[in-house]
């Protein structure tokens, strides 16, 4: 005879990290639009850079307060992904192209960042996954629509990382229930 045991899982939503990647997103999406409404003042793409760093900070140190319950193992390996990948990204981007300010440097950045979005996705959920996928393509076509402003383009991107964050703010904490302890009683 087997027997199953009702506990509870120490996760309470199914995307356990879905705010603390709420407060990266906020935190990108305020440096996107902040850098844009000052772009007349030279230097003004330092504020990226200061996005960048104060999100990852965020994340990584702020991690046990904004979030649901424990990552399981393949979102912690996600997470991690997710910082290495950006980190190698913006590095490499730093090395190849060294003009910091220019259209095409920002556009990248704004793609490695969407790009850096989809293996978070596993640890945040679906609506990461959707922002990743409007990111790149956000950043791609300013890339491509040379003509159009990178304004229009930094907007884009600030306004939708502050309306998925406020989207993500919505997630709830739900009980999930363990796995099932089968115990044979003879």
């Amino acid at each position: 005879m087997s027997t199953s045991s009702g506990s509870v899982s120490s996760r309470l939503h199914p995307f356990p990290s879905i705010l603390r990647s709420g407060v990266l997103v906020l935190i990108l999406g305020v440096s996107s639009v902040s850098a844009v409404a000052v772009a007349v003042y030279p230097h003004s793409y330092v504020i990226y850079f200061v996005g960048i760093a104060a999100a990852a900070l965020a994340f990584t140190f702020f991690k046990d307060r904004y979030k649901y319950g424990r990552p399981t193992t393949p979102q912690l390996i996600a997470i991690y992904v997710a910082l290495i990948l950006g980190a190698l990204l913006l590095i490499g981007l730093f090395v190849f192209m060294p003009d910091y300010g220019s259209r095409n440097f920002l556009l990248l950045m704004f793609l490695i960042i969407g790009i850096v979005f989809v293996p978070l996705s596993v640890a945040s959920g679906p609506l990461m996954l959707l922002l990743a996928a409007l990111c790149i393509v956000n950043a791609l076509l300013g890339l491509w629509l040379h003509r159009i402003s990178f304004s229009i383009f930094g907007l884009v991107d600030g306004v939708l990382k502050i309306i998925f964050r406020l989207l993500m703010l919505r997630a709830r904490p739900v009980i999930i229930p363990a796995p099932a302890v089968q115990a044979d009683i003879a």
